[in-house]
Parts: structure tokens; C-alpha cells; sequence
């Protein structure tokens, strides 16, 4: 009997364990990564993405790093006053069971000193850090902006 248990014990573990793993590799999904395309003489690109939190928590986002640019800045395009303009965010909440889609007009990705100039056919990879420890490689794809608004 105590073998059964034992097994019992040990296979339920293992089971907790494995679903614990399944969340975590899914908590976080980005999708639809994109930067705007811009000549090859500019110093600063935006980048636009999507990101679902299928967790039951808060997930904070706090920074995002691509080795092709110096820094990567999180903003927000704002109007006060009749007057537009950006603010810098140092992070990005995103709610449990909620989906933020970094957009022209809204939230977007700052992209400063690209060391290449960028073209339709490339991929760059960014990593998305988040406060509990998770990083996430993303392939970014290079568009051309429809609404150029912003």
C-alpha cells in the first residue's frame, strides 16, 4: 500500500508540475510584431505589436530589447490641450485575461539608432521582459504604415 501511495504521490507531482510549466510557457502571447518602415537615414522607428495575457495574474512589461537599435522605449501618443505629444512609459500593465494592442495613436514601441537600416524582408528579433522573470523572443516583420497619422 505505502508503494501505491508513493507512485500516487509522485505522479501527481509530476502532473502539477508539468501544468505549472504549461502556464508559464503561455501566460504571455505576442503577436503581430511590426515596424514601420522609414528611410534609411532615420535615427528613430516605431514599432507596433499586440500582447494577450492568458494568465490569471497581472503581467507587467518591463522593457524590450532588440540588438539593432541602442534602446527600445515604451510610449504613449497623447493629446492635452489640443497639443500632441508622447509619454514615456518606464512599464506596461497588462491585465490578467486581457489583450493590449500597441497601436498608431496609442501605446508603441520607440525604436532608437537603428544600426542597419531596415528593409521589407527583414526579421528582427526582440526580447519582451517581464517583472516575474519571463522573456520572450519575438520576430518583428518591417510594413509600410496604411494610416500615416502619426
Amino acid at each position: 500500500m505505502k508503494k501505491v501511495n508513493a507512485i500516487f504521490f509522485f505522479l501527481l507531482l509530476f502532473l502539477n508540475i508539468n501544468i505549472v510549466l504549461a502556464e508559464n510557457s503561455q501566460k504571455i502571447h505576442i503577436y503581430d510584431l511590426w515596424i514601420n518602415e522609414a528611410p534609411p537615414t532615420a535615427t528613430v522607428l516605431v514599432a507596433y505589436v499586440v500582447l494577450k495575457n492568458n494568465s490569471k495574474r497581472l503581467m507587467t512589461l518591463n522593457s524590450v530589447s532588440c540588438p539593432l537599435f541602442s534602446s527600445i522605449e515604451i510610449h504613449r501618443s497623447i493629446i492635452k490641450n489640443d497639443i500632441a505629444s508622447m509619454e514615456r512609459h518606464s512599464m506596461l500593465e497588462i491585465p490578467s485575461k486581457s489583450t493590449i494592442k500597441l497601436s498608431p495613436g496609442d501605446f508603441h514601441l520607440m525604436l532608437f539608432n537603428p544600426k542597419i537600416p531596415l528593409n521589407t524582408h527583414d526579421t528582427p528579433i526582440f526580447t519582451f521582459s517581464f517583472l516575474d522573470g519571463t522573456q520572450i523572443p519575438v520576430t518583428a516583420t518591417i510594413r509600410k504604415r496604411k494610416d500615416m497619422t502619426h
